[in-house]
């Protein structure tokens, strides 16, 4: 079974069109669809290291995301399958693998992507909301520390009192 996907993907705002060819139709099976790390990214990481048991292999489960998965239960026709990319996805080089799967025997196929596509982050803050919240901060920390400093003030004055 073969999987193909290769593009520029922007979490969160963007769609990955995944297609196969030669998966094996079974009466009760489905594929999942996951996002694995490119070879490139696992690097000195022992938590994304490739290992041969699906059910084990690190490399190929999202750790931002709460599933292992990104589509489960997809039907073999028609051979491709969109998937939105949540916001949530980590910025990396990744790989797409599709699992064909039945009940009785687990998983009996799979493929994964000849090339690598890299995944970035979506931009949520507007240049106004990030403005106002500097100034935010930044009134903050003054309004601080002129209470602070009144109020020592304050204490000075009634300490002064009882000298």
């Amino acid at each position: 079974m073969r999987a193909r996907a290769c593009t520029q993907i922007t979490a969160g705002a963007s769609t990955l069109t995944v297609a196969w060819t030669g998966a094996t139709v079974a009466t009760d099976g489905s594929l999942t669809i996951k996002l694995c790390y490119d070879d490139s990214e696992i690097g000195s990481k022992p938590w994304r290291k490739y290992k041969d048991a699906i059910a084990k292999n690190k490399q190929c489960q999202q750790t931002v995301v709460e599933s292992s998965a990104l589509a489960t239960s997809v039907a073999y026709s028609p051979a491709t399958y969109d998937i939105e990319i949540p916001r949530n996805i980590a910025p990396a080089k990744y790989t797409v693998q599709v699992l064909n799967s039945n009940p009785t025997d687990g998983y009996t196929q799979w493929g994964e992507t000849s090339c690598a596509f890299s995944i970035d982050t979506y931009e949520r803050l507007p240049s106004s909301l990030v403005g106002t919240m500097s100034f935010l901060i930044a009134f903050s920390i003054v309004a601080g520390t002129a209470g602070y400093m009144i109020d020592r003030k304050k204490q000075n004055a009634a300490a002064a009192a009882f000298r």
